[in-house]
């Protein structure tokens, strides 16, 4: 990866976000329905506010319900009649519906501009152990993101505009072969 390729080379531009007072069964229709596995929690204005992930999620779920652990996820799967009170499953989606964005983002968001390079990208997604990175102007406003199949894409020699593109590129279709049932 040339220490020249910029942010701007590679970043998506149209972004999937979500607004921090959005539900958080709003997001998860996003992230499920994007293929996506975080989005940036912006203003009406496109101000960065914060950063949605599943993880995210999942953490406000397991902090109300321990769905989040190996224990809670056996016991969302085998439950089939509380002894007490809701299911933990009831419990789960009652806090999709009733719970902010804005109450389980993390808002602490490393940014990045359009001129950073890849390289000071990638090295800021490595040291803050992230996914993604909002590209931002110089008030903030969100502008494209960039990923690390972006990084990968680019040290694979691949950086190529995908001005619009909501998501990676696809993936190979599988095909059938000579262990797997045609």
């Amino acid at each position: 990866m040339s220490s020249k390729t910029k942010v701007a080379d590679a970043m998506t531009t149209t972004v999937v976000t979500v607004g921090p007072e959005a539900r958080l069964e709003e997001a998860a229709r996003l992230l499920r329905v994007h293929h996506i596995s975080g989005l940036p929690v912006v203003t009406p204005e496109q101000v960065v506010v914060g950063m949605l992930s599943e993880h995210d999620i999942v953490r406000k779920l397991h902090r109300a319900t321990g769905v989040g652990s190996a224990r809670g996820l056996l016991d969302l799967l085998l439950e089939s009649a509380p002894s007490k009170g809701e299911s933990i499953l009831e419990v789960c989606r009652r806090q999709m519906k009733n719970t902010r964005v804005g109450d389980a983002m993390s808002s602490h968001v490393v940014t990045v501009d359009r001129e950073t390079s890849l390289e000071e990208a990638a090295r800021r997604m490595g040291a803050h152990k992230i996914k993604r990175l909002p590209v931002v102007d110089a008030r903030g406003t969100l502008v494209g993101i960039v990923t690390r199949t972006d990084l990968v894409q680019a040290v694979g020699g691949e950086v190529r505009l995908r001005r619009g593109s909501l998501r990676p590129a696809p993936r190979p279709r599988k095909t059938s072969g000579p262990f797997e049932d045609a």
